[in-house]
């Protein structure tokens, strides 16, 4: 009796002392938000994180973040498409994982990804690929979000927490970049279903620049059934044609602000008379309030306002609260097993050895915290012209931006070019 006692009690030790993955992270994120993203990259590189075989993916989410975030495009893309290849191979829960997670808890099990970090993985690739001006290699990640959100089955409705018109709007704006005004139709009429369902207040603004967007290549293309479609849906003609900007250059500045929200843990102690259960279960917390605009400066002068396009916070509180219902039915049967092995303690090994367990049990029951933390709180965009030929000057008057707050371009006429920025808040 002893003996197992001790035992039990010492797993229940070494499983407390264990920092979870939101904890571990934050040091991380603290060096990020001083603007250090060399500082966070070796943190990260030097954490248990980088060496474990169940955070593989995680590892590369965050450490291609980073990557990204001081303009190295090609080495994050190279990290998130490590991430997509074993988040696909977990697709398929096997055996062993099942098992890990009916013995002990979620967080022992290999992490895959929740449903919206799984298509941010080839959509923030394809923001790199457009950033570095690789529109060829922007649009095979573009088509590989789609594998996933077909997989996924996300787009079955236009349901705002499952997804929103983003991915599509990147897609949108990569064919009319390439002139290819066919794709680009079909494109941001599928973002205008996801933006335009309820024309709410965070919606509209998005919604009018895709509708605009639309509507000029549909009049370009004499697609009369498009611009019929746009005016019953109680959209106006923009005020310059496609033609109207053809000898200007264009820039689609993009804005990821704030913060994702994180996952911490909500712990219920259920009484049962003879003994106590704990559940334990993963909620999202926000830890950034961005705002959902930012003011756009092009040589010091105010040129335009971002709109929000895609607010990560929603989508991924929708993503933990669709697996939470998946999940639950596993949760159940490994709290049922956890009981039973405490009851047969008790028997062989009296009261102390039935407590020593339940104790073990309530300890190892974690939730499991583990999300893409180097995410946005959401992401913004507008289109700017801008002088063709002539450099220009594309800042920010807000401080906390990485790894700049501003950005000097030069296009030719007709040319569309991508500038994007991160701020902290």
């Amino acid at each position: 009796m002893k003996t197992y006692s001790m035992t039990a009690l010492t797993a229940v030790f070494l499983v407390s002392g264990c920092a979870t993955y939101t904890q571990q992270t934050a040091k991380i994120r603290n060096e990020l938000i001083r603007g250090e993203t060399g500082k966070a990259l070796e943190v990260l590189e030097n954490s248990n994180i980088a060496g474990s075989k169940r955070d593989e993916v995680l590892f590369h989410m965050e450490h291609g973040m980073l990557q990204y975030l001081q303009g190295r495009y090609d080495k994050a893309s190279l990290d998130w498409a490590r991430a997509s290849r074993r988040s696909d191979e977990l697709y398929t829960v096997s055996i062993s994982r099942t098992l890990a997670s009916l013995a002990i808890s979620e967080d022992m099990t290999d992490y895959e990804g929740e449903e919206h970090e799984k298509i941010f993985l080839p959509i923030f690739s394809a923001l790199a690929f457009f950033s570095a001006s690789e529109n060829g290699k922007a649009l095979v990640e573009v088509r590989r979000a789609y594998e996933i959100i077909k997989k996924l089955k996300l787009d079955e409705e236009a349901s705002t927490n499952k997804i929103d018109g983003f991915p599509f709007l990147v897609s949108a704006l990569l064919y009319e970049a390439n002139s290819n005004w066919d794709a680009a139709i079909i494109e941001y009429r599928k973002a205008l279903k996801f933006y335009a369902k309820d024309r709410t207040n965070s919606s509209e603004g998005i919604s009018t620049l895709v509708a605009e967007s639309l509507w000029r290549i549909a009049d370009y293309r004499k697609r009369s059934d498009v611009l019929e479609f746009l005016r019953e849906t109680g959209f106006k003609s923009p005020n310059e044609t496609l033609l109207d900007r053809s000898e200007s250059g264009e820039v689609f500045v993009f804005i990821e602000s704030g913060q994702s929200p994180i996952k911490v843990a909500r712990d219920f102690a259920i009484n049962l008379g003879s003994s106590i259960i704990n559940v334990s279960f993963p909620v999202y917390q926000s830890i950034s309030r961005s705002s959902s605009q930012t003011a756009i400066y092009c040589n010091g002068v105010l040129c335009g306002k971002t709109q929000k396009s895609s607010d990560v916070d929603a989508l991924a509180s929708g993503a933990l609260d669709r697996r939470r219902v998946k999940e639950f039915a596993k949760m159940t049967a490994r709290l049922i097993m956890k009981e039973k092995v405490r009851e047969t303690a008790r028997k062989q090994l009296g009261e102390i050895g039935g407590l020593a367990v339940m104790v073990a049990n309530a300890v190892t029951e974690r939730a499991d915290t583990r999300s893409w933390t180097l995410l946005p709180e959401n992401i913004q965009m507008t289109r700017i012209k801008i002088r063709a030929s002539t450099p220009v000057t594309i800042s920010l008057a807000e401080s906390g931006t990485l790894p700049a707050d501003r950005v000097t371009v030069q296009v030719s006429p007709g040319m569309k070019k991508l500038v994007r920025f991160r701020k902290m808040f």
